[in-house]
């Protein structure tokens, strides 16, 4: 019987969770929609990211993927299709 309740303690646990966990929605364009990078960065950003405070160098969304770099995780900015 105890090992019913922990097990039951995990699952409501896990539930929990996952059901706690927000859903990000990502856009996906084309590879001309524009993106901008940072000089030392390895992320790309939409124009109101705050991470772009200090530099924004503008990019097409294929140009900045081909050269490495990837989507920021606070503007959330498009992926390609």
């Amino acid at each position: 019987m105890k090992n019913v309740k922990v097990l039951c303690a995990v699952v409501f646990s896990f539930v929990f969770i996952v059901a706690s966990t927000p859903v990000v929605e990502v856009q996906a364009a084309t590879g001309t929609t524009t993106v901008y990078v940072t000089k030392t960065g390895e992320k790309y950003h939409t124009s109101g990211c705050s991470y772009l405070r200090k530099s924004k160098i503008e990019k097409d969304l294929s140009t900045a993927v081909d050269e490495g770099y990837e989507p920021c995780s606070r503007c959330n900015p498009p992926t390609l299709k």
